[in-house]
């Protein structure tokens, strides 16, 4: 029950965040994409040989990572979401690739296609809401055929922070947050999940504290005072790490490229 009410919560989120997503994420990254350049070279850069290959975006959101994959790699793509305000906007944004495109209202825990039906799979900012990671790499794993790449990129927690500083400062401003984690905490979750990792790189970026607002406390009815309250209880070295200042911090974004074993 606990797990339905959350995944509702998402739901509403979304339903609610679509008409604004891809300007809060061009606002932060400052990019047209709305990740880094770099993130994002490296991203199509670990799928470049899957021109016309079966290609699954799980969580694809807005398609912003979709149309730019479409334009240069030219893969088949599925992209499944549970949210149909999303959905709606990835299907406008690839309409001219409608032919190489099917686009999938259902859930990461229990994906609709057959065994090793795809050749990639992609899944970017979207684990922190998972309940339970180990279950939706393993379903993951089950699509995807032998020796086919599987693209992870998430926020993620800085090495050393034991106390998870970000998750709470996450939960303070969002209802709909799980978990984030560490680098060296997906690589063990990918390996239970039978993957193998090819490469792996975090890039820190600045996010100012108005936009964590905006992007999602507003969307609860959290006040700037809540936000305020953690960032101030934040401990020497969880400011060092994350580099906080009274306007803003510093995120942690990893991509990893892994191997279906």
């Amino acid at each position: 029950m606990k797990e339905t009410k959350h995944k509702k919560t998402i739901q509403e989120y979304y339903s609610k965040r679509a008409a604004d997503y891809d300007r809060q994420k061009i606002r932060t990254w400052k990019s047209k994409q709305g990740f880094g350049d770099q993130l994002f070279s490296r991203l199509i850069d670990s799928l470049t040989e899957l021109k016309d290959k079966a290609v699954l975006e799980v969580c694809v959101g807005s398609g912003r990572t979709s149309l730019p994959l479409l334009k240069t790699v030219k893969p088949s793509l599925v992209g499944l979401d549970f949210s149909k305000e999303m959905l709606r906007n990835a299907k406008a944004k690839t309409r001219e690739f409608k032919e190489k495109t099917e686009l999938v209202l259902g859930e990461a825990e229990n994906l609709p296609f057959t065994d090793e039906a795809f050749d990639a799979l992609i899944c970017t900012s979207a684990m922190h809401y998972f309940s339970h990671p180990i279950r939706n790499l393993t379903e993951f794993s089950r699509t995807l055929r032998k020796r086919s790449i599987f693209v992870y990129g998430d926020l993620t927690l800085h090495e050393s922070d034991n106390q998870r500083f970000l998750d709470k400062l996450e939960k303070t401003v969002s209802l709909a947050h799980g978990s984030y984690y560490k680098p060296s905490e997906i690589a063990k979750m990918l390996g239970n999940a039978g993957f193998r990792i090819s490469d792996t790189v975090t890039f820190p970026y600045r996010k100012p504290l108005k936009s964590l607002m905006e992007d999602k406390a507003r969307y609860f009815g959290v006040k700037p005072e809540a936000l305020h309250k953690i960032i101030k209880n934040a401990s020497e070295r969880e400011r060092e790490w994350y580099s906080i200042s009274d306007n803003e911090l510093t995120l942690f974004y990893t991509l990893i490229k892994a191997l279906k074993e």
